[in-house]
């Protein structure tokens, strides 16, 4: 899980830097166009911050789906090592 954690961390951390990056070539496009298509600009950057919400969220299940899939392995693995450990000394 440490690529998808990173990538979580990286996208958490820098979140609040894009959304600005957004604003910020939003209001460059609407300044070279004098603001003729202000409210398409703006549909447009709601809807790229959208996609950056998404993507953490996104982010956030998959890590949490493979943390819990790991928890899942890690229990079987636990009760076939006990299965083996009875079958090689049944007295325990």
């Amino acid at each position: 899980m440490g690529f998808l954690d990173k990538a979580k961390e990286v996208l958490h951390e820098n979140a609040e830097k894009v959304e600005q990056a957004i604003d910020k070539a939003g209001d460059f496009i609407d300044e070279k166009t004098q603001g003729k298509f202000s409210e398409t600009v703006d549909k447009v950057q709601d809807a790229a911050k959208s996609a950056v919400d998404k993507g953490q969220e996104a982010l956030k299940n998959v890590s949490d789906k493979g943390q819990e899939a790991a928890g899942d392995v890690a229990d079987k693995a636990g009760e076939a090592g006990e299965a083996v450990a009875d079958k090689v000394d049944p007295q325990t």
